[in-house]
């Protein structure tokens, strides 16, 4: 899985050597969650589906699939679960998948994941300045989870806009939803979970 790319904080290396190493992971093999990214940053929604297809101690096998319009791609991410390289969307290989055949890609600093993850994410101009905090209960999907809520103020796209981040420790993908909304309200990029659960 990858963190939502707009919140991705700078690498703490220092921290690195200083905290245990989770030996297992919350995620279970058949876990699968499906995002929609949407808004007027581009024509067309994202549909992204993201699935544990294995699981070893901390080790996780996931299969990705990518879908706008008449586009579509899937991969696979071979990733060690630990709060740090979710945090900074460290993963331990890159897989694309086309028609039934498999080919690993370099990814070096990243740069081939950001472009299968292309559309899935709008980077604000500047640091976010946070202007509240509360938290709710929020339904995601047939489920309520205690989510803590967020809103900055910042700059997408040329434009003044306040982003609402919203996050659950309770909820297994972490993300609950996020937007971007210009001064007059009208919606430039949200994504929100259109379900989640376990197909084993």
């Amino acid at each position: 899985m990858m963190k939502r790319l707009p919140l991705i904080a700078a690498c703490l290396l220092g921290i690195w050597g200083c905290k245990a190493v989770p030996e297992t992971s919350k995620y279970e093999a058949g876990d699968y969650v499906v995002y929609k990214y949407y808004g007027s940053y581009r024509p067309e929604p994202v549909i992204l589906t993201e699935k544990i297809l294995s699981k070893t101690g901390n080790k996780l096998e996931i299969l990705v699939d990518w879908k706008s319009g008449k586009e579509s791609r899937s991969w696979k991410q071979f990733v060690t679960d630990t709060p740090f390289n979710q945090k900074n969307s460290i993963i331990d290989r890159l897989v694309r998948v086309e028609n039934g055949k498999e080919t690993e890609l370099p990814n070096k600093d990243n740069l081939d994941l950001f472009k299968l993850y292309e559309g899935t994410y709008l980077m604000p101009q500047h640091s976010p300045r946070l202007v509240n905090e509360e938290n709710k209960n929020l339904a995601v999907g047939n489920d309520n989870y205690l989510c803590r809520v967020r809103v900055y103020k910042t700059k997408v796209l040329g434009r003044r806009a306040e982003m609402t981040v919203t996050d659950s420790e309770e909820f297994k993908w972490t993300t609950v939803n996020s937007s971007y909304k210009d001064s007059r309200g009208g919606l430039i990029y949200a994504v929100e979970i259109l379900e989640h659960g376990n197909r084993k």
